[in-house]
């Protein structure tokens, strides 16, 4: 991800996954992986009437398992129908807005997004989410030049850990197909970042990267594609293969990518008296990265929904 000499370079690629780059997957990865599932393949869908408008209610918490790193996430969405027709390209065509909060030990966010959806197989969201960094697990930190090194050891030898205040602005296209047992969807997300660090660059740890203080623009990539068994009682079990990328436009040394299985599990019934609860589990290899290179990882959410 970052530039160096060849000697920097190879000692980097022996140290372990940072810490907090653990939220990467959690926040890229798994919940686009739980909407790449469709509905069960015996069951048509059934839309509401254009003029109503339903609720969901969807949290989610992840955690590493080779490493530390939590992550909790809480989302409220107002979604209303556009179509009633019954045809799989029209059927789940909708306008949506929501609120999301999202939690790690590093950092807090409190966002909005409003989502139009003229197809079944297109959505287009977009949204901003104000944050606020605690200072801690080494968020934060002011960096010179997207050179540097900030890989875990590097930044866990600095002291100079600061609390601040930041903002992610996005647009994210997404395109999702279901046919029989095989889901996929693929998305990108558009982001303009900044924060109020001293700078001029600062390290942002859900997208583990250096990006520029005052506003700098990536861009994140998700694919899934899953086999997806559904069970007479409402449930469902799903696998399949992911693909994960994160691209700083002005510092294309920076991009990291990552490949890996995906397996899901949501129960028919409800768990620990949550509706729609669901397992699951990532493990990825990262194919591109400065400092992670040929790496692997792992990750671990709970998840559940109200509505269908």
């Amino acid at each position: 991800m970052i530039t160096t000499t060849a000697s920097r370079h190879a000692a980097r690629q022996r140290r372990s996954a940072p810490r907090v780059g653990i939220a990467v997957l959690l926040c890229a990865v798994l919940p686009v992986a739980a909407a790449a599932q469709g509905p069960p393949s015996g069951e048509p869908q059934q839309p509401p009437p254009p003029s109503g408008v339903r609720r969901v209610v969807s949290g989610q918490l992840g955690a590493a398992v080779n490493e530390p790193g939590l992550r909790n996430t809480l989302e409220v969405s107002w979604i209303r129908p556009l179509s009633s027709s019954s045809s799989p390209l029209m059927a789940d065509a909708h306008l949506a807005a929501g609120l999301v909060s999202i939690t790690t030990p590093s950092l807090a966010r409190l966002g909005g997004w409003v989502e139009y959806s003229p197809l079944s197989i297109l959505d287009i969201r977009a949204g901003i989410e104000p944050t606020a960094y605690f200072g801690t697990f080494h968020s934060l930190l002011s960096f010179g030049a997207y050179t540097d090194p900030y890989d875990r050891e590097t930044r866990e030898a600095r002291d100079d850990e600061t609390s601040g205040t930041g903002s992610r602005a996005y647009v994210a296209p997404t395109l999702k197909v279901r046919a029989g047992s095989l889901v996929a969807k693929a998305g990108a997300e558009f982001e303009r970042w900044s924060s109020n660090a001293a700078g001029p660059y600062f390290y942002e740890p859900v997208r583990d990267t250096l990006l520029k203080c005052d506003g700098d623009y990536l861009m994140t990539m998700t694919a899934v594609a899953m086999y997806q068994h559904d069970y007479a009682s409402g449930g469902l079990l799903s696998g399949g293969v992911i693909y994960d990328m994160t691209d700083v436009f002005d510092a294309p040394e920076n991009r990291s990518q990552r490949l890996g299985l995906i397996g899901v599990h949501e129960f028919g019934a409800p768990r620990v008296h949550l509706p729609h609860f669901r397992v699951t589990a990532v493990v990825w290899r990262y194919l591109e990265d400065p400092s992670k290179r040929n790496q692997w990882g792992a990750a671990l959410a709970f998840g559940f929904r109200t509505g269908k």
